[in-house]
């Protein structure tokens, strides 16, 4: 299965933000150390909607310990 790597940064209040590549979120004032990758189905990440993004990131972050 094909995937795309998305950075994710998890706020404090259990929501979080979605960066494409450490650097663009450095630009953005993100520590990159605090980003965590998710590996994302190419299929989710070309056709899926924020929704089924949102629903997929909350699921590997939850595998990863990092609810």
């Amino acid at each position: 299965m094909e995937t795309t790597p998305l950075y994710v940064l998890r706020r404090p209040d259990g929501t979080f933000r979605y960066y494409v590549n450490p650097d663009y979120a450095r630009e953005q004032g993100v520590n990159p150390d605090k980003l965590i990758c998710v590996e994302i189905p190419s299929s989710i990440y070309a056709t899926g909607s924020i929704d089924d993004l949102s629903t997929f990131i909350a699921k590997e972050l939850e595998k990863l310990g990092q609810t």
